[in-house]
């Protein structure tokens, strides 16, 4: 196969990119490297892709426009190394039968690992008993309190991809499992993870946790908002891993300042979070500047698994096991 490798020769190259990485991608067939620190301009890409039959992105490169599709008529397959294709694709793409392949599935499981974390980190107030001991120098007192997740009722804000691999690591906890989607979640999952499906406004006025895995769209722009704040039972826990916008960020920081319930966010509306935003001053708040997921470690192992892949697809026909079909694409965040 021949292959684009967009992937810049920046900061974050080698995490994707190591050294056995490298080898493998050009013992695969003739690789055409992005050698610049930056992104290839869509210019830069119709030149380089000429007979190009995949096309490797990650965050920030261009998208598959007809312009660039034009320039690619031997390109069978889009191979991005991250989480959304949302932005790298196009209704002419999917016209002219390019497949897409993604770390979707990898991004979602590290995600529901780190969305864990944030809970525990959480309940326990790590972050607050950390700051105590390390910059105050104060030990325990008699007063200090701390929660388990184990036997909480916890509520999921939509059931994708992430929220399937949570309530699999959910289930040692023996937590009560309830779950807000548009869409019918299958009675397996039910039944094997103790799943009640119900409305949002009972996740929020009945749960102890809720977590939000909701992709922003336009759509979901600001879909939990004051309403449901208001609903939240006294000392609840709300956790963010999916966009910053799909909350209703002041209505949030209202709550939170009167200690109605606590926050871990791993996501903002806007981001970087600027200085003066309220939520960096608040002890009921975990906040990590969108880490979530994947670990830094998961990139070279998505690399070298999607490489193979394109690799057995283009050279030898063979089924794609992390394909994104156009629907499932276009009910991706945008970001």
């Amino acid at each position: 196969m021949k292959a684009l490798i967009t992937v810049p020769q920046d900061s974050i190259f080698d995490t994707f990119f190591t050294k056995e990485n490298i080898e493998l991608a050009n013992s695969l067939g003739e690789m055409v490297w992005n050698d610049k620190a930056e992104h290839f301009t869509e210019d830069e890409v119709k030149e380089k892709i000429k007979d190009c039959e995949v096309y490797v992105t990650s965050w920030g490169s261009p998208a598959l426009t007809k312009e660039i599709l034009d320039a690619a008529p031997n390109l069978k397959i889009l191979v991005h190394l991250c989480g959304t294709v949302k932005p790298f694709v196009s209704d002419e793409m999917w016209e002219r039968g390019i497949r897409v392949i993604s770390g979707n599935e990898y991004f979602a499981e590290s995600v529901a690992e780190g969305t864990i974390a944030y809970m525990l980190s959480s309940l326990r107030k790590l972050n607050l008993y950390h700051n105590r001991l390390t910059k105050e120098k104060i030990w325990k007192t008699d007063f200090d309190t701390t929660d388990s997740l184990i036997y909480k009722t916890v509520g999921i804000i939509s059931y994708g991809a992430i929220a399937k691999f949570l309530v699999k690591m959910l289930k040692p906890f023996n937590v009560k499992i309830k779950v807000f989607d548009i869409v019918d979640i299958p009675d397996d999952d039910k039944e094997n993870y103790g799943i009640e499906q119900c409305s949002m406004e009972e996740i929020f006025s009945s749960c102890d946790i809720v977590s939000v895995h909701t992709p922003l769209n336009d759509h979901t722009y600001h879909l939990i908002n004051e309403k449901h704040f208001s609903l939240m039972k006294k000392g609840s826990l709300f956790v963010n891993t999916s966009r910053g916008a799909v909350v209703d960020e002041k209505a949030l920081i209202k709550h939170l300042i009167n200690k109605e319930f606590n926050a871990a966010l791993d996501v903002f509306e806007e981001e970087p979070i600027s200085a003066d935003n309220p939520l960096l001053e608040l002890e009921n708040v975990f906040l990590q500047p969108h880490k979530g997921g994947p670990t830094t470690n998961l990139r070279q192992v998505i690399t070298k698994e999607l490489l193979l892949e394109a690799k057995s697809y283009v050279d030898e026909n063979k089924e794609l096991k992390n394909e994104i079909t156009k629907n499932r694409a276009m009910n991706m965040s945008e970001s």
